[in-house]
Parts: C-alpha cells; structure tokens; sequence
C-alpha cells in the first residue's frame, strides 16, 4: 500500500491548465532546426521578461501565457545573432500568437570573460556516475546533509544501525570537497545532521570511480561539494527557516562573496537547532544463559534529542599570475546534543515468571569538526600540477548516566539476584581524530589524443579514544574491566597512481588507469596491527554515435577497509542481555565491479554486476568466549555477488511540468558463517527515486519526490520494504528572493520493520521483530523557508581567468 500510494503521487501529476500560447519554430540560414535555443516573451512596456522556454530538438517552441498585453518575442542563443520581433497583442478575444519559421544568423564573436546563466537538470550522468545538483529542489531549504542524502537515488541511510548503502550495497565512502571522512558511521551521521543543506551544491554519487579517487567503499563514493561563488563584487545570499515535526526546527544562514581581479574570498555561517524523536519496538525470544534459557522479551525505546548546530565555511582564492593560482579552505562544524532515551523491557522466563526493566538514560554530547585545505596549482598548454595539503581534526565527547530499575508481575519494585541488572550505569566516551593528507597530481596533455596522468598520496592519521562504563554498586560507581576501552591507533596510507586518457577517433575513447595502496594500522593492542598493499585498476571505454548518444563501459576494483571501531574487542552495554562489541578478525572487503551504461541526452540505462569478497556487515548477533550475553558485533560475509539494472528517465511534458525517475532492480546473493548454520541466500531488490516539477503562473512552482526501497537483508536480519514521499511549494520573487513551504514524509511511511532468526538459526536461537521510526515515522515534519540574494548579481569583465575551475572542484 505505502508502494501504491508513493507511485501514485510520483505518476500523476495536474490536469493541464488551460493557457493562450505563442508558438513556433527557429532554424539557422539554411533551413536547419536550431534545438535549444532561448525563446523569451517580452512586455513591450518596460522590456521585463514574462516567460519563456527553449526550443526542442526539432526546433519547434510553445509557451502557454494567458496575460493580456503588448509584447515582442526575443530568440537568443550563442554564436548566433539575438532576434527580436515586432510587437504583438494578446487578448481576450485571441490569446493565441503563432510566428513563422524564425531564421537566425550565425555570430563569430571572440568572448572574453562570459557569464553563462541557466538552470541546471536535477541529475545529471557522468563517466564515473552521477551528480545531483541539489539546490534545482524546492526541498532542499532548511533541510540537514543528512537529508538530502536520504533524498539522492540509490543512497538508503539506515539510522536504525547508523549505516549507508549505494544501490543496495554497503560500503561507501564519504567525502566533502573531494576530502574523505575517516570517522566512525555513527559520528558521521551526527555530523551531516548538523550541516545545513543550503550551503551544498551538489551531491556526486560516484558508482565507477577512477584511479585518481580513494579505494575506499565498495559501493563507490558519495561526495558532498560546499557552494561558494566566485562573482567580481560582493554578493550575498540569507537563508531563514523554520519547521515543526515532534519537536522545533530553525536555520539561520548567512553567506558572503567578494572577487576582485585576481583575489576572491567566500565565507559562510549557519545556526540550526532540530528537536526530534525516534523510538524502536522489539518482540522476540531468545535462549540466552544469563536469563535461565528461553525467555520471551518486549523490549520499547523511546528517544528525545536536541541539537544544536553551528557551521562555518571560508575560502580564498588567489591568482598568482596568469598561469599559477593558491587557494586555501576552512570548514567547521560544531554540534552539542542532549539525549533523553526511556527503555522498557518486559522479560517473561521459564523459571522465574516475569520481570519490567525500566532503563533511563540522559546524555550530553559535543562535536567538533576542522577540515582545513590549501592548494597551489600551475597551469600551462600542456601541463598542469596541483598539490593539495589537508588537516582534519575530529572530536567527539558523549558522556551518559543510566538509572535502571526492575518490577515484578505485580507492579512492585525488587532487585533481581543475577549480576546482569545492575541499577545505574555512567559512561564516557570520547574519540578524538587527527588527520594530516598531503597530495600531488600532474596532468600532461601529450596530444589532441593522448593526455596522462599521475600523482602520489600520503596520509597519517592519529585516533584516541577512550570509552569506559562504571557500574553503580551501593552508592559508588565502580569501574567494570569488561567495559573499558582505551584505544590509541595510528594508520598510514600511502598511494600512487596513473591514468591515460586516449581518443582512438571522434567516436570512442578510453581511460586506462592503476592506483597502489599501502595501509599499515598499529594499535596500542599489537594483535590487532594489520598491514595490506594491493594494486587496484580501472578501465573506461566510451563510444559516441552522436553528440548526445554514448556507450560506456567501465570496470575497477575497491576496498573497504575495517575501522577500529569494527577491529577492537570491548564491549560496550546496551541492556541487560546484550553488548556492542568489535571484531578483531575481521578482514577488509575486495570488491570487483563492472558497468555498461547507453545514454541518451539525460536518459541512461546501465547494467552493473559486482562481486564482494568478505564483505563486512554490522550489528549481526553473535557469542563471545568472555560473556554469556548476546553480543552484537561487525563479521564478514563470505561473500555478495549482485546484478543490477539501473535507469536515469526525465520526461518532459510540457515547459512547465518535468519529471525525473531514477531506479535499480537486481538479484543479490550472499553467504553467511557467522550463524549457527551456514547458509547461501538469494533475493530479489529494487528502489527507486523519483520528483517531478510543475511550474505555475506568477512564478510559483510545485515539487513532488519520493523514495522506496523493497526488501532486502542486513547479514541474516530481514528487512521489509519503505519508503518516502514529500512535497513542496515555492514562490519566486523579481528581486530574486523566494518563499518555500514543504512537507516531508506524508504519509508518515518511514517505519522500518525487520526480522532477526527467520533466514536461519541465530546465536542462542535469537528471534525477533522489530519495528523503528526516526520522527517522520511519527509527524509529517512542516517547513518554511526564505531565501534573500544581495549584492551584484552580474560578472563583470575580468583581465585573467583561470582555467583550472573543474580541478579545483575535484581536489
């Protein structure tokens, strides 16, 4: 139902309006249609534009408008002349305006400096994957990172288990600006939450990545590109919201801009806070010893948080001279957090009747995040150099303290005899990362065919954490050795790599490349060290059969590497039968990966077959030699062998209602050890992400998009299909200023519902089904939001220009 009611909305759209149009067709001098050129409708009065389009591929254009007046059609596009018309009337009695063939005359012109302005597509493919040009959504405004990851085709964010996937593959790697975030899923989830959105460009979703990339993430790379503007003059943009789901929602952001001739400085700063709530069921059976053998268990949570976010983002630009350019980048990110979490645990046993845990916990947690970059770049005909030096720091702070209490059958308060129900806990965890890149990267254009390149990376990074739980006896807090961590972890990564680009003829092409990497982790614990180096290639082929049709064909393999989280053997509580744990055996995963993709303009369809050997999987159900609990640990898979159909499809109804699906369907196989029986299974999963536009009289436009993901399994946990659906609605205003209400989660569907023990036998014979809703689960969550440009809004004529805009962007 939820499936059938998503579709609905993503399917259908308004019965069309009926509008006076004005229609025709623009070619060049002899005769040939001219596609895409811009059709605009002026008022003759003043000369504001009313409306407008763009021409098809056959050259033909129809603009419905329906305002009574005089107007004259101007028809522009690059390298030819602009041509306006005499004037026409529209009225009543003829809302209709019809012109002939429109023949413009080619313009050689030498451009110098020039402003290109248009409205980017929503998705847009390239060779390595695709790019969502997130600021194209109504829904973007007042929204965290978080969202609008959970929004992007193929990404399913799991915050039951604080995890990612990528076409239903785990394993991926995060990036901001192209710099990869090596800190736990959990804390990355706590910061991307924190980041306000308005200040995001794109999200690109780099399923074939290259040799130039990090091997990290089986599924590829998820990479987020901060906006900055590079405009001569200052310019200015303040972005309000508010919003209201369980709890309160408000973002403040303000960012500046100033370019001069050579020099360009940009900065940013945004305050949100979010109130919100989320809350988890569990019932199930479990044969634990601790509990004296099969016992049934009702285990309720509930969970309060409030956050409070502060971020910052500077850049300077500088051109040193007409070949050489310096750059440097702050980002910041600070968010405290108060947790308010209320557990219920009903426990009906074989030998003793029944007993209520009442487990509350409050906790405190602080965030601090410094990602800080320069850059020096030279550029010349043939050549160009980069070299790129980065320092993150990481730090996050979480202590807690929990109070528990135990009720027998007949409501009354007792103490039970077993070790395991102590009556308070507090904990401190804090994790502190420091992380310091440096990186060169040549590129040598050798001829119209033929360019190369090359660089070499070395990265150190430095992790202390240290986490421990004391148990409330009598009135003191003792320290429990079970629960202490202390962990110092040192790891050095050292890359190198090399990649050709060739064109064989005008229509194919090819990218062969090779990466090495070297990863070496030392702990305090030595058993846990581990070192690897292997080479990882990639192979690009691509033939075009005409400026808008290609073929591509791309393989490459990847890693992804334990963390030390996932590699130490603590064990953290979590409630009277079960502990959080690492894994110290845990191997990294290999994955081989291999796509062919047919696009067509912005259509594109793709075929992806993948094999992961020892793929990791977290939060699965085993035993530990030293504890008779459950203990819920990372392990790996033997292996998950997949193939996918995948499809990008925009369609254009009319000029003032698109739409934009984006899908996957395969069949996934996988192998597990780590239950009490082995066992291969396989299954069928798809999902797919969809939003169409519709664009209204008076500059008003409607947004609907949605997401659902069908069933699919977590290691052996089953989990059944979920999805999305949200809308919004936006008015635009002459200077440039807009206005935006919208809804997320409509139908309040996200509410995930999964089975543990179904596929096969557990440890200790666990069966369970649980049921988890974050806050939309529980109220749609009501935006508004307001947006002011200032400033100059038009580039002036600039003496030198850089030519190294997209380098920068990658590095």
């Amino acid at each position: 139902m939820k499936l059938y009611c998503i579709s609905i909305f993503l399917f259908l759209g308004c019965s069309k309006m009926m509008f006076g149009q004005v229609s025709g067709s623009v070619t060049d001098a002899d005769g040939n249609p001219i596609a895409y050129a811009n059709v605009m409708v002026h008022s003759i009065l003043d000369s504001i534009m009313q409306t407008g389009t763009i021409t098809n591929d056959d050259g033909l254009f129809e603009i419905e408008f329906n305002k009574e007046g005089t107007y004259f059609l101007r028809v522009s596009l690059l390298s030819f002349q602009t041509w306006n018309s005499e004037p026409f009337v529209l009225s009543n009695a003829n809302l209709k305006k019809h012109f002939p063939a429109i023949a413009l005359t080619e313009e050689v012109t030498l451009l110098q400096g020039v402003e290109v302005t248009g409205q980017r597509r929503f998705i847009e493919r390239t060779q390595e994957g695709s790019v969502v040009n997130v600021q194209q959504s109504i829904l973007t405004k007042g929204s965290t990172a978080l969202q609008l990851l959970e929004r992007s085709p193929g990404v399913i964010l799991d915050l039951q288990n604080n995890s990612f996937s990528l076409n239903g593959k785990s394993g991926t790697l995060i990036m901001i600006n192209g710099k990869a975030q090596r800190i736990p899923t959990a804390d990355l989830i706590t910061m991307l939450n924190g980041m306000s959105a308005d200040n995001i460009e794109k999200i690109e979703l780099l399923t074939n990545p290259s040799a130039r990339y990090d091997l990290d993430g089986n599924a590829g790379i998820i990479n987020i590109v901060m906006a900055k503007n590079e405009n001569l003059g200052i310019r200015g943009n303040l972005n309000l919201s508010a919003g209201y789901g369980e709890g309160e929602k408000q973002t403040t952001g303000l960012s500046l801009n100033y370019g001069g001739e050579r020099a360009s400085v940009f900065g940013s700063y945004t305050f949100s806070y979010d109130d919100t709530f989320s809350g988890f069921r569990g019932v199930g059976t479990t044969e634990i010893p601790a509990l004296g053998g099969n016992t049934s268990i009702d285990f309720t949570n509930r969970t309060q948080q409030i956050n409070r976010n502060h971020n910052i983002n500077l850049g300077y630009d500088l051109q040193l001279s007409e070949k050489s350019s310096f750059g440097a980048n702050l980002l910041y990110n600070q968010s405290g957090s108060m947790s308010v979490v209320r557990n219920r645990g009903l426990y009906d046993f074989v030998d003793d009747p029944f007993l209520e845990a009442l487990i509350r916990l409050n906790a405190n947690g602080r965030l601090k995040n410094v990602n800080a970059s320069a850059y020096y770049e030279k550029k010349t005909d043939a050549n160009t150099l980069a070299i790129t030096a980065d320092y993150i720091n990481y730090n996050n702070q979480r202590p807690n303290r929990v109070d528990s209490s135990y009720l027998d059958e007949n409501g009354n308060p007792f103490q039970p005899d077993n070790e395991i129900y102590n009556r308070g806990n507090r904990g401190v965890n804090e994790t502190d990362i420091n992380v310091g890149v440096v990186q060169l990267d040549y590129k040598h254009i050798a001829n119209e065919n033929l360019s190369i390149e090359a660089g070499v990376k070395g990265s150190l990074s430095k992790t202390v954490n240290d986490a421990r739980i004391e148990i409330l006896q009598g009135d003191e807090f003792v320290a429990d050795d079970r629960f202490i961590s202390s962990i110092e972890n040192e790891e050095r990564i050292g890359a190198m790599y090399s990649l050709a680009d060739y064109e064989f003829n005008k229509k194919l092409k090819g990218q062969v490349g090779l990466r090495y990497e070297y990863w070496d982790q030392n702990f305090d614990d030595t058993t846990l060290n581990r070192s690897f180096g292997r080479l990882f290639p990639s192979v690009f082929l691509t033939h075009s059969f005409s400026d808008t049709t290609a073929l591509n064909l791309a393989y490459n393999k990847r890693i992804t590497r334990p963390d030390y989280a996932d590699l130490a053997s603590f064990l953290i509580y979590n409630s009277p039968t079960s502990v959080f744990s690492g894994n110290p055996q845990l191997l990294p995963a290999i994955t081989d990966n291999i796509a062919l993709t047919y696009n067509n303009k912005s259509f594109s369809i793709s075929i992806l077959a993948s094999n992961e050997k020892n793929p990791i999987s977290r939060f699965q159900i085993t035993r530990n030699a030293q504890s008779n609990v459950a203990v819920i640990a990372p392990v790996n898979m033997d292996y998950q062998r997949s193939i996918d159909v995948q499809t990008n499809i925009p369609i254009r109804f009319t000029h003032w209602w698109s739409m934009n699906l984006n899908g996957t369907l395969g069949v996934r196989e996988f192998k597990l050890s780590h239950t009490d029986e082995k066992i291969t299974h396989d299954y069928i999963h798809f999902n797919f992400n969809g939003n169409q536009t519709m664009r209204f009289p008076k500059n008003f436009s409607l947004e609907l998009s949605g997401w659902y993901t069908s069933r699919h399994f977590n290691g052996s946990g089953k989990v059944f299909g979920f999805g999305v659906l949200n809308a919004g609605l936006k008015k635009e205003f002459k200077n440039g200023s807009s206005f935006q209400f919208s809804v997320n989660d409509i139908f309040r569907t996200f509410d995930i519902h999964s089975r543990v023990g179904t596929l096969t036998r557990e440890a200790f014979g666990d069966m369970f089904n649980v049921r988890y809703r974050p806050e939309s689960g529980f109220s749609q969550i009501f935006r508004v939001a307001y947006s002011y440009p200032f400033g100059n809004k038009k580039v002036r004529d600039a003496k030198t220009k850089t030519g190294a805009d997209s380098e920068k962007s990658r590095l």
